[in-house]
């Protein structure tokens, strides 16, 4: 089957009537001329907020809208990957923890070249393939959709399959997560389910100044998400990029076919192959490196015991290097293109989660001190973060999540939000010099 028009990240350098290159992605010089417009009578723009549970890296790349199948495997792998792919290998989306996405994404009007031409000077090169494809690629940038998108994670730690089950039926339901009883919901899980919760997120578009002051309260993510749909609605064209760009082959504006079209599509056939296989590599490596991470939370026998652990991890990374050496070649040198062979494969058995010792999150109200609060944490088996806001007269605990008097497993990371003391200079005295600052 003939390679189609693709839809692709926005990348810099890309513009209307720029070439490019279908396996990666890399823009070229100016091949084709045209005015671009929106589709008649159609000026309006598209919202859309989900959320999701998120079982592979690959779901995870569908909702930050790199999936190979729709690209072809356009600019999975070389110097131009864009930074979806980093933000979804950051996500180590693995099945021994529940993950969710929130995902928002606007679309104002799509602009596209209705009738592109080749520009003169790509016309000279029409019967010399070779070099045409040299300066100019095989496609084109046609259209170019101009919005914003939101991409948020939530990764929440459990006890079992069972709660990760019902967790994500409680979430899922009716958008929960935009529900305005956010916070009461989340707490109210986190104590059912002695679950602990953190994020990320990543964003194109939208307010320059959205930020996190705490990574384990999933109404900061709620927040970001309700502040960058409401940015679109004030001032859109201030907060609008271009986010995505479909190239289409330039053989519809009268450009050169490819030397071997049939090579090509193979090329790109095996690069699909490739994107998907380091999506499931990446599964298993996430696995594996959390079991390693983690290991108090897991039960290791003569059967799984960690050195196996260990040696299926390297095989995996292995194998992830032979994926990309392919993807490589299917770039380079597109007739020599084949598919990956992986050889790794999971231990028959696993090492398996144990039930943790619960512990219940002390009342941190009374430290005067963070050493006060960390001492506390882990006089308990607890591991406490801080997470500061602007100085006051004297140390403050604000928020601590999980809750006090939670039930937690051992180990836990709790987040403590303080204020701490501001430091102010001191005159000169026997013992200190003017100028010297001190905590009040």
């Amino acid at each position: 089957m003939a390679i189609g028009q693709v839809t692709v990240p926005y990348i810099g350098g890309y513009d209307f009537g720029v070439g490019a290159d279908f396996a990666t992605g890399s823009p070229m010089g100016k091949v084709v001329d045209g005015p671009y417009s929106p589709v008649e009578s159609a000026p309006g723009s598209i919202a859309e907020f989900k959320v999701q549970r998120i079982q592979s890296t690959e779901e995870l790349e569908q909702a930050l809208g790199i999936d190979a199948e729709a690209t072809y495997g356009s600019g999975s792998f070389g110097p131009h990957v864009s930074a979806r792919f980093s933000f979804a290998k950051k996500a180590k989306i693995q099945s021994s923890s529940l993950f969710m996405s929130v995902t928002c994404h606007v679309e104002l009007a799509f602009l596209s070249i209705d009738d592109p031409v080749l520009s003169r000077d790509a016309q000279t090169l029409v019967n010399d393939p070779g070099d045409f494809k040299g300066r100019y690629g095989n496609a084109f940038v046609r259209g170019i959709g101009r919005g914003g998108l939101f991409v948020g994670t939530l990764r929440v730690e459990t006890g079992s399959s069972e709660e990760s089950q019902q967790i994500s039926a409680e979430l899922q339901g009716s958008y929960g997560m935009f529900s305005g009883d956010v916070r009461g919901k989340f707490e109210n899980l986190q104590k059912k389910y002695r679950a602990s919760t953190f994020f990320e997120m990543y964003h194109e578009g939208g307010p320059i100044d959205l930020h996190v002051e705490d990574f384990s309260n999933p109404v900061e993510l709620l927040k970001n998400a309700n502040l960058f749909l409401d940015s679109f609605k004030t001032e859109p064209r201030e907060v609008a990029v271009p986010y995505f760009v479909t190239l289409a082959p330039v053989t519809i504006a009268q450009g050169p076919p490819p030397p071997d079209p049939l090579v090509l599509e193979h090329a790109q056939d095996v690069l699909v192959a490739c994107s998907k296989a380091r999506s499931r590599l990446l599964d298993n490596i996430n696995l594996l490196e959390y079991i390693l991470d983690n290991s108090s939370k897991f039960e290791f026998t003569a059967d799984a015991d960690r050195s196996s652990v260990q040696t299926a991890l390297k095989e995996f990374q292995t194998d992830l290097d032979r994926v990309a050496q392919c993807a490589s070649v299917a770039m380079r040198s597109p007739d020599k293109a084949t598919r990956p062979e992986l050889k790794a494969t999971l231990p028959d058995h696993l090492p398996l989660p144990k039930a943790a010792k619960m512990v219940e999150v002390p009342d941190f109200t009374g430290c005067e001190s963070w050493v006060a609060c960390n001492a506390a944490a882990v006089g308990v088996g607890l591991t406490a973060e801080e997470s500061k806001v602007e100085p006051g007269d004297h140390f403050k605990v604000l928020i601590v999540t999980p809750p006090t008097g939670t039930a937690v497993p051992e180990g836990t990371k709790v987040m403590i939000v303080t204020q701490p003391a501001k430091e102010v200079p001191v005159k000169s005295t026997d013992k200190v010099f003017e100028g010297t600052y001190i905590l009040t």
